[in-house]
């Protein structure tokens, strides 16, 4: 009995927006993916910044103050901004941070004992 259906093998997975290739990442490079990623990258910029001027302009106002929530509020909102800016960095570049690497004095005679042996 030499039947081909007696061994499983492996179902290959169905490609599916929840379940998208293994090969890699793939980054759908379409005109209405960089238009989202643009309007997204405004909206992190843009509502941190003028929040925080009309917040102090109301607070100003409230308060009878002259400008003092409102410089305090936007410089919040712009220190804000680029807190978003550098997340949607870490979280789309495709580039990692660099790190600083320790070599130990063991990985360095392995590898002059490695040289040594290909001489």
């Amino acid at each position: 009995m030499d039947d081909k259906q007696s061994h499983p093998t492996p179902q290959q997975s169905e490609e599916t927006p929840l379940n998208p290739p293994s090969e890699g990442k793939t980054k759908p490079e379409g005109f209405w993916y960089l238009v989202a990623q643009a309007t997204t990258l405004g909206w992190n910029l843009v509502v941190p910044i003028v929040g925080g001027v009309l917040l102090g302009r109301y607070l100003d106002d409230m308060f009878h103050k002259e400008f003092t929530w409102t410089l305090s509020l936007l410089l919040m909102g712009v220190a804000v901004a680029f807190n978003n800016l550098y997340a949607m960095y870490a979280e789309h570049g495709d580039t990692k941070p660099p790190r600083k690497r320790r070599r130990k004095n063991h990985d360095l005679d392995k590898e002059s004992e490695n040289h040594a042996k290909d001489k």
